[in-house]
């Protein structure tokens, strides 16, 4: 499962975490490993050149993200919705949050890869990947 900051910094060009995220995508991108990512990645990612009136970044963004190879987008329907008000029940995180990682649970993903600190100890499966402990 990718958290909403991978694709972030791999489209922002993060000096420091760029790399790490480009591994991870290309990865993925290769069909070395699955990708699970959800409605809510896009949704955040879109935020941005929404705000700022770029309407062909936005579309471009999507198209980047409902094309990248090996990379399902889990959409939220009942199921996920019920789930995430359990994980947030537990966790007391935001509902975005509570969102992936419902859906990383729903998915029986291996792990969920972030940079969010507040999920370390909240969370016991799937297993987080922090970025940071790799840059």
């Amino acid at each position: 499962m990718l958290d909403t900051m991978v694709f972030s910094y791999h489209l922002s060009n993060h000096p420091r975490y760029a790399p790490l995220s480009a591994t991870v995508l290309e990865a993925i991108e290769s069909g070395e490993t699955m990708g699970l990512t959800s409605t809510i990645t896009i949704a955040e990612l879109l935020t941005v050149p929404a705000q700022s009136g770029l309407r062909r970044a936005l579309q471009e963004y999507e198209l980047y993200l409902t094309h990248f190879p090996n990379l399902r987008i889990v959409t939220l329907d009942l199921a996920l919705a019920r789930e995430a008000a359990l994980v947030r029940a537990d966790t007391r995180l935001r509902m975005p949050d509570a969102i992936q990682i419902a859906a990383a649970q729903l998915a029986n993903a291996d792990g969920i890869v972030t940079n969010d600190k507040r999920w370390v100890g909240r969370i016991t499966q799937p297993t987080i990947v922090l970025l940071d402990d790799y840059a």
